[in-house]
């Protein structure tokens, strides 16, 4: 298959500077290598982006070409290989003299980044949902939950060895924990930043390692976490715990649990604005004719109710601060409304049938139907 103009390959001008040349091959090789495109084509897309920089890079390599075309560089392209992955093939693209600093951390790496690695790094955060129900929702609950979290070796604390004098500077990379390897291609050089096949960027050796947790230092282990979660909290919202995630594995702080506060279903209660809760309420047909005072059982235990005469079904009866609190910090709370829904008996004895027949008699009320 005839090869596309390497010009054309980088969509610059055949009078592009190096500097054009450099910012085209920057985006292209960005958007083909494969470590970020997954499509059948990237790969082979990737190989004529570096071909075509390779050649028009090269002051010499871009004369020959531009007089006799691809006939004028055959043979003369050695590709962009032995780069592990994006960061590396990008940790320092355009060395030999030729800087271009900023180039790394365009693609998300820092130039320092091989230094930072041995940093003390905060270990990773966990995220868990936690469901509750209308009355850990109100008033709070403390939960266990059972995590797999890295834990420190309780027997090495983090050394990974018998005796912390076992634990020694890797020689090979000096503790950086990675090496970097230089390579040549025209007037191009290339830095290729590798893990330390010596210590594998641990950056140490250990001559004793620990029995406990084989060297590593951490381990998994199921941990009991206690969970307080406090009242006023609502669905969808997020508690932080401090420090209660992930171990570091290198001397960090500890990461964060994000508890994701989720709501169960419930065929009784739903929320209704910010703060009010609407409780569906069976009342008797008679209490709703008479206007009883009757005892309605709430998360806040029994409470006296006066109902009004004559209510209806899909009415509501509102009982004060009773509902869900503002916030956490607040000992204000919202109403809890119940959602009548007037109980009528499917049966009755032949006294009670008898009784009602007789008020019925005596009754002046009618029910009106108007049709639209």
């Amino acid at each position: 298959m005839a090869k596309r103009d390497y010009y054309e390959v980088l969509g610059v001008s055949k009078t592009a500077t190096d500097q054009e040349i450099k910012k085209a091959y920057r985006t292209l090789a960005k958007k083909y290598h494969p470590d970020m495109n997954k499509q059948a084509n990237a790969e082979d897309k990737f190989k004529e982006v570096n071909e075509a920089a390779e050649i028009l890079l090269d002051k010499e390599k871009r004369q020959r070409y531009d007089q006799f075309g691809h006939a004028g560089v055959e043979g003369q392209t050695g590709g962009f290989g032995g780069f592990g992955n994006f960061d590396d093939f990008f940790s320092n693209m355009f060395g030999g003299g030729q800087s271009f600093s900023g180039f790394s951390s365009f693609f998300g790496q820092d130039q320092h980044q091989s230094n930072q690695r041995q940093r003390p790094r905060r270990g990773e955060d966990v995220v868990i949902d936690v469901g509750l129900n209308y009355k850990e929702l109100i008033f709070g609950v403390d939960k266990i939950v059972s995590l797999n979290l890295l834990t420190q070796c309780q027997k090495c604390h983090g050394h990974g060895s018998e005796n912390p004098k076992d634990v020694h500077t890797c020689k090979r990379c000096k503790g950086q924990g990675t090496v970097v390897t230089l390579q040549h291609m025209g007037p191009l050089s290339f830095q290729s930043q590798q893990v330390c096949p010596d210590c594998h960027g641990a950056g140490k050796i250990i001559t004793n390692k620990c029995k406990e947790c084989r060297g590593g230092g951490y381990y998994h282990a199921k941990t009991e976490v206690h969970l307080p979660i406090p009242k006023g909290l609502r669905p969808g919202q997020q508690l932080k715990l401090e420090g209660e995630g992930h171990w570091s594995s290198n001397q960090g702080p500890r990461g964060n649990i994000y508890v994701n506060v989720k709501l169960k279903e419930s065929h009784q209660f739903k929320i209704s604005g910010a703060s009010d809760l609407i409780m569906e309420y069976n009342l008797s047909y008679l209490d709703a004719i008479l206007g009883n005072e009757i005892i309605v059982k709430t998360y806040d235990g029994e409470l006296k109710i006066k109902v009004p005469k004559g209510i209806s079904t899909d009415e509501y009866i509102t009982i004060k601060d009773k509902g869900l609190f503002k916030d956490p910090y607040s000992h204000k709370r919202g109403d809890l409304k119940l959602w009548i829904k007037i109980a009528v008996p499917t049966s009755v004895d032949k006294f009670t049938k008898q009784k009602l027949e007789e008020i019925e008699k005596d009754s002046h009320f009618t029910v009106k139907n108007i049709l639209d």
